[in-house]
């Protein structure tokens, strides 16, 4: 992935993040994560807590490898938790009915969960990251007496200098049925869909547009009535602004997403 990839891909990581624990609800949820420019300044930029925020940092060519970029990121997290003027709650959370609620959590607590999700990004999902932490911040009261509390980490990723869009792999045939590994695709914010698609040759094809569609949709497999020879292509489809339609899609001469018969 290049930066502008990884940055929405840590967003949608953060935005799926659920507690491990009761009933297992979202940390964050999907409109209290966001890329933003810097932490808000004042009251009333602040959207509802708990929040995370995505900061887009400096980077740098890497020496050896000029098309890969050695990225810097910053991830907030910001926690209030009611009911105590010294801030206490804010850092250690309170007392808790539900401990898969985020309700009442502090901000290690949360913490935590954003550590694990993000270093869970992996080149399978097309980014080797390294996280690297830099401390809790000390409570700073807002408004009438609110005590609101920021955590902050660095995340180091080795990023392409043009985007990336992960192939299906492991394309496979047993006797009518294709299958295929498709689960680091359908990880990605951008993922659309699956596309199998069939010509006669052996050379495999670039894009899906020069050979006849079998199948689209989110499955893994597909059953055919008869496979005649030639080559088979399976494609992952994607669209990074949500308007239903492919604007990209992974390379079909890759070896593993293609299948001659």
């Amino acid at each position: 992935m290049n930066p502008w990839q990884l940055a929405q891909q840590i967003k949608h990581k953060l935005q799926t993040v659920t507690w491990a624990a009761g009933s297992a609800q979202a940390v964050f949820g999907t409109r209290s994560v966001f890329v933003y420019g810097g932490a808000p300044q004042n009251e009333e930029l602040h959207p509802g807590f708990p929040f995370a925020l995505v900061t887009m940092d400096s980077g740098a060519p890497d020496a050896d490898h000029p098309d890969l970029i050695e990225q810097q990121f910053t991830v907030v997290t910001c926690v209030e938790v009611a009911g105590d003027p010294m801030g206490e709650f804010a850092i250690i959370g309170s007392s808790r009915s539900d401990a898969g609620s985020s309700a009442g959590a502090g901000i290690a607590e949360v913490a935590e969960r954003v550590r694990s999700s993000v270093q869970s990004l992996t080149g399978f999902d097309g980014a080797s990251m390294i996280v690297s932490g830099q401390g809790v911040a000390a409570p700073q009261q807002i408004g009438n007496g609110r005590h609101v509390v920021y955590d902050s980490f660095g995340v180091t990723a080795m990023c392409s200098s043009r985007p990336w869009y992960a192939e299906p792999q492991q394309l496979n045939r047993n006797a009518l049925v294709l299958s295929w590994s498709g689960a680091h695709c359908a990880a990605r914010f951008d993922f659309l869909r699956f596309k199998l698609t069939y010509r006669t040759g052996s050379t495999p094809h670039e894009t899906p547009d020069v050979a006849t569609t079998l199948y689209t949709g989110t499955a893994t497999t597909y059953t055919a009535t008869s496979l005649p020879a030639g080559i088979y292509t399976c494609f992952a489809e994607y669209d990074a602004r949500r308007t239903g339609s492919a604007t990209a899609a992974s390379d079909g001469r890759l070896v593993g997403s293609y299948l001659v018969v």
